[in-house]
């Protein structure tokens, strides 16, 4: 406990410059597209927004706004892995910024390849409308999820009691809020999930279930 919460007291320096960056994307994002980084963080209360933008959007689910999200989804998701690690120890040479440099690259190329085989299963299975809107909802639902979460990984970096308890917190909180997500995206598309139940299924194992079990594999 001790030696994890000295490990992060002496990388506070490129931990902040990383939160600097975070709330300037956020910024950045607020200034371009006004009220919608509000209405984003509201999703698991108020889903209307959701089929608000998703008509604007002309059934793209990327486009700027979700650009820059993204870059925050991947900093602050980066930044919970590479704080879990310290604390629990999972790869003992993942202390360092160069190590959260290779965190980063990891998630992005995670859900970068996800991607684009959730694509081309949809493509080959001519399922493209249905994939944009459940993916739609997907990575809408992280965006919300990621804001929630932000707040209290600040607290489990800058806290100097209860490091530990309040990272427990915010692994526990993004572990309610992932059900909570997935509850809501079954709910949403229930009727195009049940049309399609054996590729919904096959989507399931490819993409949801099998990069899951690889990851616990090679963190144990």
């Amino acid at each position: 406990m001790f030696e994890a919460t000295k490990i992060i007291q002496q990388n506070n320096d490129w931990i902040t410059l990383v939160f600097i960056i975070i709330f300037m994307v956020l910024a950045l994002s607020k200034v371009l597209f006004k009220d919608r980084l509000y209405h984003v963080f509201k999703l698991f209360f108020l889903k209307h927004h959701l089929s608000i933008y998703f008509n604007k959007g002309k059934i793209k689910p990327f486009n700027l706004f979700q650009a820059l999200l993204f870059i925050v989804q991947l900093l602050v998701l980066s930044l919970l892995f590479y704080l879990s690690n310290i604390y629990f120890q999972f790869q003992l040479f993942l202390f360092n910024s160069d190590s959260f440099i290779l965190i980063v690259c990891w998630v992005g190329l995670y859900f970068s390849v996800r991607y684009l085989i959730g694509v081309l299963l949809a493509f080959l299975f001519d399922l493209e409308k249905e994939y944009s809107k459940i993916i739609y909802d997907k990575i809408s639902y992280f965006n919300s999820l990621i804001l929630w979460l932000l707040p209290f990984l600040i607290f489990s970096v800058y806290i100097s009691e209860y490091k530990r308890l309040f990272l427990e917190i915010t692994l526990t909180l993004f572990v309610l809020l992932l059900v909570l997500r997935y509850g809501l995206i079954l709910l949403n598309n229930k009727k195009s999930i049940f049309n399609n139940l054996f590729y919904f299924i096959l989507y399931l194992c490819a993409l949801e279930i099998a990069p899951l079990i690889i990851i616990l594999k090679l963190s144990i």
